[in-house]
């Protein structure tokens, strides 16, 4: 498969929406920034502020379980999208992004985690009654497709059914995008991992000739990640769990059928 089996020359804005910030660099940077170095409209659509997500140690470490923390994801946020040429960013349930008829300025909380017994992740057992993951569905949905009727995207893009690596926010994006791509007859592609590479209908993209401006969106996310050079000055990631990994340079997709 090619770039354009996924994002055909005629596609015009493309909608990705993503749980926390940082997820929209880490799972879907190089092409966000490929399709913004076409010309696409890209917009991010982010479902929270990362209000519970640990913090790496360094300068930034007190933010920790900080209201503050919320703040300065914000920040790091538009400094990434920024740094990727997005063009234009909403958080879910506020201005842009919130249904008609609907209390105003809803602001969905990070559900936290906690990894199952199977190795993937599951809501916190504290999370707050206003995370994501607890919202009803079909605010979720109504709020989601309060933004896909004005943006009238070509492709929405967002996780698999389990959400990556299980997280309760990315499986309750991930069910909303479905619901509101069906509804509005619009296509939607979903990131997978490495480990579906070789399967039927999975899509590999080398990102590698994004690297510069997926760098700049990962260093802007220091709350949460690291940059750090091995002995052989080779930069890979540092997460805010202590998880060393390589930079990804290339990002799989999968179309859901429609």
């Amino acid at each position: 498969m090619t770039d354009l089996d996924l994002f055909p020359a005629g596609v015009r804005s493309v909608l990705f929406a993503h749980a926390h910030p940082d997820d929209e660099t880490l799972a879907t940077g190089g092409t966000i920034a490929w399709l913004s170095d076409r010309g696409v409209h890209v917009t991010v659509l982010t479902g929270t502020r990362g209000e519970r997500g640990e913090v790496v140690d360094g300068p930034l470490s007190a933010l920790e379980g900080t209201p503050a923390l919320a703040i300065e994801r914000e920040r790091e946020l538009t400094r990434a999208l920024e740094a990727l040429g997005v063009s234009e960013r909403h958080y879910l349930g506020e201005a842009g992004a919130r249904a008609p008829g609907l209390a105003p300025g809803r602001h969905y909380l990070d559900s936290g985690m906690e990894w199952g017994p199977d190795g993937f992740a599951v809501a916190a057992a504290d999370a707050s009654a206003d995370s994501l993951s607890l919202a009803p569905i079909a605010e979720v949905v109504a709020d989601m497709s309060a933004l896909v009727a004005r943006l009238a995207p070509d492709v929405i893009v967002t996780y698999d059914e389990r959400g990556g690596y299980g997280h309760p926010d990315h499986v309750r994006m991930h069910d909303a995008a479905v619901t509101v791509a069906r509804d509005f007859g619009v296509d939607l592609v979903m990131v997978v991992g490495e480990a579906e590479a070789n399967d039927a209908g999975v899509y590999t993209r080398d990102t590698s000739p994004e690297q510069p401006e997926v760098l700049r969106a990962l260093d802007a996310h220091a709350s949460q990640l690291k940059l750090v050079a091995d002995a052989h000055g080779v930069l890979g990631i540092v997460h805010s769990g202590g998880q060393h990994q390589e930079i990804p340079t290339v990002e799989y997709f999968r179309r859901y059928p429609r």
